[in-house]
């Protein structure tokens, strides 16, 4: 150890560490290194690091984790190699499904500066992704793109893509359509995604004409893509929407032919079949629904086919002649009398499935007339309430949810209770709106839909002044987490409100810190005013001179609320007979504020007992 070489050996054992590719037998040379220097440490760190490398190459995904673990221990000795080891055992974490422990790790990596922490932007923008946050997600695709050079196409264009998803899943659908196409432009290896899903947000927009176009290049420039069948269906689909029938039944017949034995290809020949019946051609449509019945039996596409083909037969008064098809058929049953409920409401749930919504409300409400005990009377209400509902005739939506909702426990309760509890909301019943809210709170097994009702449940309390109820039901929500910025911004600012509606404004002061710290925000604003304000009335001057000093210094966009800020501090300043400042404050906010508010009026005030001080 004291030999004059030992640097000399050191430097060479550093080298030996850096360039070999056997990473475990030089983790068992550095361990047994008593004392080692910091070059050796450093190339510990490393080794350690292309450990998890490999370890991640191989799929073994918990000895990655360890191996980067170790790493980041290390973290003092190399900055890149630290952020390397927190990207990776974020993708390891990812890959585990563990969406929470990656995003940690990516957002460590973002922090710590080096190659990959634009590639830790990438992933974070993933792991909201998945868990559905979709803001979040496209924030950290955002910035990635923003980072990420222009050679690194095929991940731009998959951010494009996600982005694009997101919006998608947002119902943006013009936004979305922006960002496919960004991604196809961007790298032409994934057009056919970016073409497929473009085409899609065009149908949902209504563009049926853009959509068959751009399925049109999806099939031309990517005959072979997984998107291609998919493509031949969406197409016929669109020509549907737009009754261009021929072109629509060309489209499924290339289908067919191209793709006999997929799921698709039964789905277009019922397409087929459907176009027939729709348009009145009674006699193709029956030859088409039997050939469905004889082609694909027993799958799920024959059975739709039989039930269609029942209804052409009871439409067209030929009862018997169907009762002798399905006994002749394997796998059909005869009709009975008692299917005619059935008939008659599944003739009305085709209407609506077709969007014809006028004839559907009439047949559902045919079939309640007919059948007030049907099978299907709880299916028949909770239709008429959608219709109603879009129609924006909330009355008539909420009697027809009231029926579904007094039979608890059935497929529709969540759904019509949140549209239900959603209209009262709107009509500022808030009371009605509470009650459900509370039920659906007790009733769901979706977290995110239990937030949801518990944030409304707050407004509405908030609205009727119920402050215990705000107190508890913030409370609830703070304690679950997973609030996102804005909800947990309006928890802040209900509970502090309500607290100084009750008198309890000291107990306000560290909600109201939390939001003033963010005076960008509308809720941040006001609270950084409220602060204030509130030591101004328990007389700490200094305090309140301090927060709207402070104030002043970092600004607002929302200008009223700094405009408040300034006639306090006057206030403040003629309470501590400092009233040539008060004066100058008040004439400088005269001068620069213009907003048509009660600023000039308070302006105007205090000037007025100034000069009451100033000429007795």
């Amino acid at each position: 150890p004291k030999s004059e070489h030992c640097g000399q050996v050191n430097k060479y054992l550093v080298e030996v560490y850096m360039n070999t590719r056997n990473y475990d037998v030089a983790l068992r040379s550095i361990e047994k290194i008593r004392r080692p220097s910091r070059a050796i440490l450093e190339a510990k760190q490393k080794v350690l690091y292309r450990l998890g490398v490999q370890a991640f190459i191989d799929k073994d995904l918990k000895s990655s984790i360890n191996f980067m673990n170790r790493s980041i221990e290390l973290s003092s000795y190399n900055q890149q190699t630290h952020n390397d080891a927190l990207y990776w055992r974020g993708e390891a974490y990812y890959a585990l499904n563990d969406y929470a422990s990656a995003a940690g790790s990516y957002k460590a990596a973002v922090s710590v500066r080096g190659n990959n922490s634009t590639n830790a932007l990438y992933g974070l923008g993933y792991t909201y992704f998945q868990t559905e946050k979709y803001g979040e997600a496209m924030t950290h695709f955002n910035r990635f793109l923003q980072q990420a050079p222009a050679s690194e196409k095929a991940l731009r264009s998959d951010a494009y893509n996600r982005i694009g998803d997101c919006h998608f899943y947002n119902r943006s659908y013009a936004t979305a359509e922006q960002y496919y196409r960004k991604a196809a432009e961007t790298d032409d290896s994934q057009g056919d995604y970016a073409l497929y899903r473009g085409a899609i947000t065009q149908g949902l927009s209504k563009d049926y004409a853009g959509k068959v176009e751009t399925l049109k290049r999806l099939i031309n420039n990517f005959p072979q893509s997984t998107y291609a069948e998919q493509a031949f269906y969406e197409m016929g689909r669109a020509y549907v929407e737009q009754e261009r029938y021929e072109q629509a039944i060309a489209s499924f017949d290339e289908l067919v032919k191209r793709y006999p034995s997929s799921s698709l290809a039964r789905k277009a020949a019922t397409e087929t079949a459907m176009i027939y019946n729709q348009t009145g051609n009674n006699d193709k449509a029956i030859a088409a629904y039997k050939k469905i019945i004889a082609t694909y039996p027993q799958s799920d596409e024959a059975q739709i086919a039989a039930q269609d083909l029942k209804n052409i037969y009871v439409d067209l008064g030929k009862v018997d002649e169907f009762a002798e098809f399905a006994a002749n058929t394997p796998g059909m049953r005869a009709v009975e009398s008692s299917e005619r409920d059935t008939l008659t409401y599944v003739a009305a749930e085709k209407i609506y499935s077709r969007g014809e919504i006028a004839q559907a409300k009439g047949a559902f409400q045919k079939y309640l007339q007919s059948y007030p005990q049907g099978s299907f009377t709880l299916d028949a209400h909770y239709y008429l309430g959608i219709i109603f509902y879009n129609q924006q005739a909330p009355a008539d939506a909420q009697l027809h949810f009231g029926k579904v909702i007094a039979f608890p426990d059935n497929k529709y309760s969540e759904d019509a209770m949140a549209l239900s509890s959603e209209l009262y909301y709107k009509a500022g019943s808030y009371r009605e709106a509470m009650n459900l809210y509370k039920q659906l709170i007790a009733k769901t097994s979706n977290n995110e839909r239990r937030q949801a009702c518990r944030m409304n449940l707050l407004r509405c309390a908030y609205n009727l002044n119920e402050g215990s109820e705000v107190l508890a039901v913030a409370g609830e929500l703070l304690a679950a987490g997973n609030l996102s910025p804005e909800w947990t911004r309006e928890v802040y600012y209900d509970r502090a409100k309500t607290l100084i509606r009750e008198n309890k404004a000291n107990e306000a002061i560290a909600d109201l810190k939390k939001l003033a710290a963010d005076t960008r925000t509308q809720q941040g604003a006001e609270a950084k005013y409220m602060l204030a304000q509130i030591y101004f009335n328990n007389k700490k001057y200094d305090d309140c001179e301090k927060e709207v000093l402070n104030y002043i210094e970092v600004s607002t966009p929302h200008a009223y609320w700094l405009a408040r800020s300034f006639v306090l501090l006057a206030d403040l300043y003629i309470t501590l007979d400092r009233k040539m400042e008060a004066k100058q404050y008040l004439l400088s906010l005269q001068q620069s504020y213009k907003a048509n508010d009660n600023i000039a009026g308070m302006i105007q005030e205090r000037l007025k007992t100034l000069e009451t001080f100033t000429n007795p």
